[in-house]
């Protein structure tokens, strides 16, 4: 009888601690203007795709881009469309490197962070039409931990609860 209490017990833990969640995260996968680019001019908005559809909640999306002075350019109301976020850029004849800074929540629920740059110059070479794959710089990690922290909280307390009852219903016996 006492193997049978083992190895409920055992099985009751392995269950417990192998219910975790997925941790399966959207990518970047295209950007208008793509990071690294060059291009000819300043494009009137800037829109950026990701791999899974996002969610539109409030403030919790945002896209700012900055020239090389610092000075912000986005401006207006964001549009989140599917997997792709859309904002629109002051006008501006600035040359140099322009810094893209963004945040986006993933239908799981996951913030994804991340920046990228790209350069305007109007000496006509440019690279904004060679075909290149996705992206693959991977975005910033958020540092939210608490759900996770929450996961494995409950996951232990339903754990211990189960063998406590486990146990008494034994005694019962």
């Amino acid at each position: 009888m006492r193997f049978r209490q083992i190895i409920a017990l055992a099985g009751a833990i392995f269950l417990t601690y192998s219910a975790s969640p997925a941790s399966a995260h959207t990518d970047l996968v295209n950007s208008i203007p793509r990071s690294e680019s060059v291009i000819n001019s300043l494009p009137p908005e800037i829109n950026i795709t990701f791999a899974e559809d996002l969610i539109d909640i409030g403030n919790s999306n945002s896209i700012e881009v900055f020239d090389s002075s610092g000075e912000e350019l986005s401006q207006g109301q964001l549009t989140v469309a599917g997997p792709t976020l859309t904002k629109a850029l002051t006008a501006s004849d600035k040359i140099g490197i322009y810094k893209v800074e963004y945040r986006a929540v993933a239908a799981d629920g996951h913030v994804i962070k991340g920046e990228f740059t790209f350069t305007v110059d109007a000496s006509g070479t440019t690279t904004s039409e060679i075909k290149s794959e996705p992206i693959t710089t991977p975005p910033t990690p958020y540092g939210n931990k608490l759900s996770i922290y929450l996961i494995f909280s409950i996951t232990a307390i339903v754990g211990g609860l189960l063998i406590l009852i486990f146990i008494w219903k034994k005694q019962a016996k």
